[in-house]
């Protein structure tokens, strides 16, 4: 009994693992795709017991944002969705939009990829 229990933890610790690495690749592969649309700024937030956030915002040469995706959750089943919220809008615009927004660890995301694209501008 011991050792089919142990067995089963073993399995479930694998599994996560595997799924752990899928989202990675996900991650990667998402910001490979937003390089070649211009600059990219990454922001996340993570919660002990809430969802943590993680943002990636695709921004022009004008300041505009060309794409933005954001993973929002607390399990590695996770995976990225379009922003449609702030696609469209330029840089300068977002603190307008943050003070509007209610999901806390959203909005610290998104704070934190301003920070990234402003601090590579």
């Amino acid at each position: 009994m011991t050792l089919r229990l142990l067995g089963i933890i073993a399995a479930m610790w694998v599994l996560q693992g595997l799924l752990t690495y899928f989202q990675i690749k996900n991650l990667r592969d998402k910001l490979k795709e937003l390089k070649k649309k211009g600059r990219v700024g990454v922001g996340n937030s993570k919660g002990r017991l809430s969802p943590g956030c993680i943002v990636i915002i695709a921004v022009d040469k004008g300041g505009k944002i060309a794409e933005a995706y954001k993973m929002s959750g607390m399990s590695v089943f996770a995976r990225f969705k379009e922003f449609e919220d702030i696609k469209g809008l330029y840089l300068n615009e977002l603190p307008f939009y943050l003070n509007s927004e209610e999901n806390g660890s959203e909005k610290k995301a998104i704070e934190s990829a301003i920070k990234m694209l402003e601090a590579h501008n």
